[in-house]
């Protein structure tokens, strides 16, 4: 485990003795405390490095990951006093790092690209400046006031339909978080962020074999596991089954291995219903590598879950499935003696399925190669495309392409022409018909779709605020992400705001949070900086691998994946059990959250709620057509649990 926190005085008062003592206290669970005091604060190092040049007058503190600590040849202050700002762009490292230059009278704040280290901030000009690791040991500084940012409800309980930049602004005023990818400057007067990371792309840019790509991958992605699990003890893995799971667990244990080290331990959660189930997939990873295995529940308690995790995280649960989910693997690690969890956690938006190369053919207008792509796509073995057609598996290979072709190709000819005259749009659509030779039953069948769609879309709520939440100000803008994604995204074949963005960050920063409770480091090799570099820069028909779908991984690790694993074209889906433990939460809560004077009822509309409500809980309703209704109603909960349980001090 590790933290950081401190306090910095611009107003010449000495640190008050209990805001040091509380900080102490709240972050103890990260490891022993390494204390620095100058003459204008104080700074605190738990089981982290801690830098002091007292000639060049800078005094520094870092947390970053066991193996990959920051600085490898010079020291933390060293690097910084040589490159400045892009010191930080050197490093390969989960951290989080704070230096006050006493000369510039500036305090420099830093995280890692993915935001997998925590910290947090509050600046009151002219007065002091306080950073942490975590939010808690900020709200017990007594000058701190501990107020709700009614602004940050409008991100968490709005169903989004595109990725949401990560800002700066935190579920309380006056507290914010240093952004991924940034460094941050405080002085008395002001502050500034700007962006120090630079992706090195050089190492991809003369590749030009699908192979080449997937053998640069597998190195990188062996060095981010190596560097992760670097000296622990007994390293864990979560292992869903799925192609990023067991990509981490099986290279992991085959490292531990090769290095005559203890086994790995594999944690799956069983949920007991057939829609998760992905046991057979688990098995083959099982047999393959032989690792520690171990089967285990979600808690059976979700309320009592999200009240722990709303206490641990200092704000509302993020994930949409509860914690109730992660927090058993959490319990059984800490019970073996587990000091590190690898988790796959995302790796999808990272090696993508380059599915979107149809979209650059489309845009070429390379009308052979759509078709081509179209053909590879639905002729893979086990393909099983029902978000395209319910019917999917009772289709004609003929009705199949049809489908599909009209699937992808229509939704294209829609959006270009949806605002130009009908007959331009008709016309289009007759000349696409004709080049696929599309049968005109196939192009009443979509069309009649799309006109369904369009009506059952309308229906669709996306929030349930009540009007006069609705009419609150928009808040100031604050610093984000988005310019760094905007910027980046324009060069590489893959969206960056894909990678980084606010769903990514804060599961990244929750599972922190939790194991350092835990007692073990959660980390995330997907998220290593030249995985990252190397999923930004491959092309999309390397990742489409002739209709597969993530072909870095399936290429790349193959002799290391077990056949079933490889070649596995499907997810497992857990819409029935968010379904499930939404209505559970509900049933938990209802007497609690139903007073008229609950602080909830001043943000959501009841009838809107109940609306929500009767969607999650009618049996007659497809459990596909839920997912949104289940996350409506659970962020609901559980922002009305987290007023409950907030401070009353201000």
């Amino acid at each position: 485990m590790g933290g950081i926190a401190g306090i910095i005085r611009f107003d010449g008062r000495p640190v008050e003795l209990s805001d040091m003592a509380a900080i102490e206290t709240l972050l103890v669970h990260r490891g022993t405390v390494n204390r620095y005091s100058h003459k204008q604060g104080t700074l605190f190092a738990f089981n982290s490095t801690l830098d002091v040049d007292i000639n060049a007058g800078i005094y520094a503190v870092a947390d970053a990951a066991d193996g990959s600590q920051p600085g490898a040849s010079n020291s933390l202050v060293d690097n910084y006093l040589q490159r400045g700002f892009s010191s930080f762009n050197q490093l390969n490292a989960d951290f989080a790092i704070a230096l006050w230059d006493d000369r510039r009278q500036t305090l420099v704040c830093a995280r890692d690209l993915l935001g997998v280290k925590p910290l947090y901030y509050v600046h009151r000009p002219g007065s002091f400046c306080a950073f942490a690791t975590e939010i808690k040991a900020l709200l017990a500084i007594g000058e701190v006031i501990v107020k709700p940012n009614r602004h940050k409800y409008r991100e968490y309980l709005t169903w989004a339909t595109a990725y949401v930049p990560y800002s700066a602004d935190t579920f309380y005023e006056t507290i914010y978080s240093v952004l991924p990818g940034h460094y941050l400057q405080l002085t008395s007067s002001h502050s500034q962020v700007g962006a120090y990371w630079k992706p090195d792309l050089s190492r991809v840019s003369g590749l030009t074999e699908a192979a080449d790509y997937a053998t640069l991958f597998r190195e990188d992605f062996t060095q981010a596991i190596d560097i992760r699990m670097g000296n622990k003890s007994h390293v864990g893995s979560h292992l869903s089954g799925g192609l990023d799971s067991s990509s981490v667990s099986c290279v992991a244990q085959h490292r531990l291995l090769a290095q005559d080290r203890p086994s790995l331990h594999t944690f799956t959660i069983d949920t007991g219903l057939a829609s998760t189930d992905e046991s057979t997939y688990v098995q083959a990873v099982v047999e393959k590598w032989k690792p520690v295995h171990h089967t285990v529940q979600p808690v059976p308690d979700v309320l009592t879950s999200i009240l722990e995790i709303n206490r641990l995280f200092d704000r509302p649960e993020q994930f949409i499935l509860p914690s109730s989910f992660h927090l058993s693997v959490s319990v059984k690690a800490r019970s073996v003696g587990c000091d590190s969890i690898l988790t796959g956690h995302d790796g999808d938006s990272v090696i993508t399925t380059g599915f979107d190369y149809l979209d650059q053919l489309i845009d070429q207008e390379d009308w052979e190669g759509v078709q081509q792509a179209c053909r590879q796509r639905i002729s893979q073995p086990g393909q099983n495309l029902t978000h395209v057609s319910p019917k999917w598996l009772s289709l004609s290979e003929r009705e199949k392409f049809e489908t599909y072709v009209l699937y992808t190709v229509g939704a294209e000819v829609v959006s270009r022409f949806k605002h130009r005259p009908f007959l331009t749009f008709l016309r289009t659509l007759v000349a696409q018909q004709q080049r696929f030779e599309l049968s005109t039953a196939s192009m009443m069948t979509y069309c009649i779709q799309r006109i369904r769609d369009k009506i059952v879309h309308r229906a669709l709520i996306d929030s349930a605020f009540t009007p006069a939440f609705q009419r609150l100000s928009a808040p100031l803008p604050t610093s984000a992400t988005e310019g760094l994604s905007a910027c980046l995204s324009a060069e590489n074949p893959v969206p960056l705001i894909q990678i980084i963005n606010t769903t990514n960050v804060l599961c990244n920063e929750q599972l922190e949070h939790m194991g350092a409770y835990y007692g073990h480091q959660y980390t995330f090799p997907f998220f290593d900086k030249r995985v990252v570099e190397v999923g930004l820069a491959t092309p999309a028909w390397v990742n489409f691998d002739q209709g597969r779908g993530r072909g870095l991984i399936r290429q790349g690790l193959q002799t290391v994946l077990p056949l079933a694993v490889s070649n596995r074209l499907t997810k497992a889906n857990f819409v029935e059990y968010g379904n499930l433990t939404a209505q559970q939460l509900y049933q938990a809560t209802r007497e609690q959250i139903a007073s008229p004077s609950h602080e909830i009822w001043d943000i959501i509309d009841r009838s809107v709620f109940n609306e929500i409500l009767t969607i999650v809980c009618n049996g007659r309703i497809p459990i596909q057509k839920k997912t949104r209704y289940n996350w409506l109603l659970s962020r609901i909960i559980y922002l009305s649990l987290w007023l409950s349980a907030l401070p009353k001090r201000s």
